[in-house]
């Protein structure tokens, strides 16, 4: 009778247990089922999303008109361009550099050259100062490898000002070789006030090596 009981108690066991396998199969398969259709449902969705701001995107560009859709160019800068006018004759420590202003369509409204020598600036603002002055030596210039050295500045001077200021320097070395050519440029963002005036200057002992007619000028950009 013992024995009777406990068979049919093992028999239960088993179909329970096949019982609670069914079931976590039917539920890993209803958790695998709902996990696809999510992923569908969010994936169908974003497409609807993206293809809605694609319909609104042409519905405004269709609406729009023909001159609004033209790319808006920036406000055109102010530039100045200048290139030396002659050699510095006799060279002179106190003489600035003589310029002549060159339009090649630059718009140079902001700016005023007088005298050849002082350029005024007109409006305060950021402005990109690109100097470039040329040196070239040639036969009987200079002592066969001595060393010169060459110093460029550009000041500045307004009313509010003392005393006219340095703004921009540099200074290089050069060594006296026939037909050696050399040059030193400059570029730098200044912050000057309206009515500013600039000058450029060399040192007396380079005045002799400038290449005035070639690769030298003076570019002032208002920003």
């Amino acid at each position: 009778m013992a024995q009777a009981e406990a068979f049919e108690f093992g028999v239960e066991q088993g179909q329970m247990l096949q019982v609670l396998m069914r079931h976590c199969q039917t539920m890993k398969r209803q958790e695998t089922r709902l996990r696809v259709a999510t992923a569908l449902l969010l994936a169908t969705l974003l497409a609807t999303f993206v293809w809605i701001q694609q319909l609104n995107t042409k519905e405004a560009f269709s609406g729009a008109r023909p001159e609004a859709l033209k790319t808006t160019d920036s406000p055109r800068s102010h530039s100045v361009h200048l290139e030396p006018l002659r050699q510095m004759d006799p060279c002179s420590e106190q003489q600035p550099i003589e310029w002549l202003e060159v339009s090649d369509g630059y718009n140079s409204e902001n700016f005023k050259l007088e005298n050849r020598t002082v350029l005024h600036v007109s409006s305060k603002g950021l402005y990109i100062i690109n100097l470039r002055i040329s040196y070239r030596t040639a036969y009987n210039l200079c002592e066969p490898d001595t060393v010169s050295t060459l110093v460029v500045n550009v000041t500045q001077h307004h009313r509010n000002y003392p005393r006219e200021r340095e703004l921009v320097s540099a200074t290089e070395t050069m060594i006296c070789r026939d037909c050696l050519s050399q040059s030193i440029t400059v570029n730098r963002a200044v912050g000057l006030e309206a009515g500013t005036i600039l000058r450029v200057r060399i040192n007396q002992n380079s005045c002799k090596f400038v290449n005035w007619v070639k690769n030298s000028h003076l570019d002032v950009t208002f920003l």
